[in-house]
């Protein structure tokens, strides 16, 4: 399975966060994990990281939905 960052979005997926450190962040692709189940892929300036959803939701400031 991998998702495109607009069905990700459609998915409530985030398009720009403010996460670790404070950085801005951008989704830019889909990270499957088992079970049909997957985490973003967010670009800092210092380089990728994966986020759940409900970690974003939870410690993260959503810049652009």
């Amino acid at each position: 399975m991998s998702k495109t960052v607009e069905q990700m979005r459609a998915d409530g997926w985030p398009l720009r966060i403010i996460g670790n450190g404070g950085y801005k962040a951008t989704l830019v692709e889909c990270q499957p994990l088992f079970g049909g189940d997957y985490m973003g892929v967010y670009r800092y300036p210092g380089g990728d990281c994966c986020h759940d959803l409900a970690e974003i939701k939870w410690c993260f400031t959503v810049l652009e939905q």
